[in-house]
This record gives C-alpha cells, sequence and structure tokens, in this order.
C-alpha cells in the first residue's frame, strides 16, 4: 500500500504555454501585454514561443477555502 499523497502540479504538461507565465516576461501596465526579455520585442499574453520557461512566481496559486463548520453542531457527529 503506497502512503504517499498524489502531488497536485503547479504546472501540468496539457496546459497551454503563455508569456504571462514566462521567465523573460514583463507585464505592461494594460495587462494585455508583454515585453520579452530575450527576443526585447512586444508580444500579446497568449503568445507563445520555444524560449518560454515557467516562472512560478507569476502563476497565482491560492489555497481552497476550508468548508464552514460553523453550521454544524457536536450532537450531529456524535453516534
Amino acid at each position: 500500500m503506497c502512503w504517499k499523497q498524489k502531488k497536485n502540479p503547479l504546472w501540468d504538461s496539457g496546459q497551454e504555454n503563455s508569456c504571462g507565465f514566462c521567465l523573460y516576461a514583463n507585464v505592461l501596465a494594460n495587462g494585455e501585454q508583454v515585453i520579452c526579455n530575450k527576443r526585447k520585442n512586444l508580444y500579446t499574453i497568449s503568445h507563445t514561443c520555444r524560449k518560454f520557461r515557467f516562472d512560478i512566481l507569476k502563476k497565482d496559486v491560492r489555497r481552497q477555502k476550508l468548508p464552514d463548520f460553523g453550521r454544524y453542531s457536536k450532537e450531529q457527529f456524535q453516534l
């Protein structure tokens, strides 16, 4: 029996690459374009190139909310 939990990857291989998550891209103030430091050009956030390197700090990862246990009473959990 395996006791290891299944890992939840932050970037799965099925997810589409985009310059919004690239290490070399800086998002402009309008939020729709990025400046690529590798290619020295402007691109849209959804653009993809061969120089793509995932930057984990650019992904918005948030914790899941805990369920509201306040609506249950102790009597509901007794046998």
